[in-house]
């Protein structure tokens, strides 16, 4: 471990290694990203509409959910479980925009260990599930909505657990993990985090209705075999 210069929130926190300053500037981390993640749905919405052209519209932007989240889980966040004692020194993109996100959350600096556990987990389930399930949504399989549900109940109930451990160190024991500019905290931590709330809770609700219109319709066959058999 090593104490060295650095922005990072508590200001004497210990890293995890030295760090070294990014070289990228925070425009071009951002618009790098965000370029990738376009290119990854355009890639996806091309394929998909080949392998399932009359894939329902509400349906596509689900494939595009999970190949996106699924690709983030598995690379970004991956790449942080795999390097997570080095971070603090790392150079390459994904280091410095790992780097740049940690203004909003030092953990991601220290080998935090509820952080590294939780990321680890993303990595080996919620992540290959999350692949999965767009496949299995364009291949319409029956399996799809048990995958969908158990992913999404799994990113809502993960996210709830980042925010609140983080909020309620701040607020019940003083200790903030981000830097007082409000940007970080709003737009980072917040912001950025909100889609793994939302999206999640709006999949596992279509999976939930889904699955009840299934068991109506399985009822109702069953109370039919019922009567003809008497």
């Amino acid at each position: 471990m090593a104490v060295n210069t650095h922005p990072y929130y508590p200001e004497r926190v210990v890293l995890s290694g030295n760090f070294i300053e990014n070289t990228w500037t925070v425009p071009s981390l951002i618009l790098t990203f965000v370029t990738g993640c376009t290119l990854l749905l355009f890639i996806t919405l091309v394929v998909l509409r080949r392998v399932n052209p009359v894939l329902r519209p509400s349906d596509q932007w689900k494939v595009l959910w999970f190949i996106m989240t699924g690709c983030i889980h598995v690379f970004f966040e991956g790449y942080f479980v795999y390097n997570n004692s080095r971070m603090p020194g790392m150079q390459d993109f994904f280091g410095q925009l790992w780097k740049e996100y940690a203004l909003s959350d030092s953990r991601y600096m220290t080998s935090d260990p509820l952080v590294l556990c939780m990321e680890s987990l993303t990595v080996l389930t919620w992540g290959p599930l999350s692949l999965l399930t767009a496949v299995l949504i364009i291949t319409d399989s029956r399996f799809r909505h048990p995958v969908q549900a158990l992913v999404s109940t799994g990113q809502f109930y993960g996210n709830l657990i980042y925010y609140s451990t983080c909020l309620y160190e701040d607020f019940a024991l003083g200790t903030r993990y981000y830097r007082p500019e409000p940007y970080y905290f709003w737009w980072y931590f917040i912001f950025m985090n909100t889609f793994w709330l939302v999206i999640p809770a709006i999949c596992l609700a279509d999976s939930i209705v889904a699955s009840g219109s299934a068991f109506a319709v399985a009822s109702k066959v069953n109370d039919e075999n019922e009567r003809k058999r008497k």
